[in-house]
């Protein structure tokens, strides 16, 4: 029997638990859109875990940037650190499943 995905709604909190629990940014810089990661995630469309984040490779998260626009000429770099925990997730994920 095939497992059952899980709906939109629950794919899009699993990337919200993984992003707290797993990468270290809390729901207040996730919800007011300050943190550098979640930046770039929304720029790149990445907006649930098993749609979304699970598809990028290594190379993807390793390379992340924030695009500079006129409000931010020179956005704050993302954290090597919480690159690599996603990577880590990421691969746990696929090794798990």
């Amino acid at each position: 029997m095939f497992a059952q995905m899980p709906s939109r709604h629950a794919d899009k909190h699993m990337l919200q638990l993984a992003i707290r629990n797993l990468v270290g940014i809390s729901d207040a810089d996730r919800v007011s859109g300050t943190n550098p990661l979640w930046m770039a995630f929304a720029e790149m469309g990445i907006r649930s875990f098993l749609g979304d984040l699970i598809t990028l490779t290594e190379h993807d998260i390793m390379d992340l940037q924030i695009r500079r626009t006129h409000t931010e000429p020179h956005p704050n770099p993302i954290p090597i650190l919480r690159k690599r925990r996603t990577v880590i997730i990421i691969a746990a994920y696929h090794h798990y499943s």
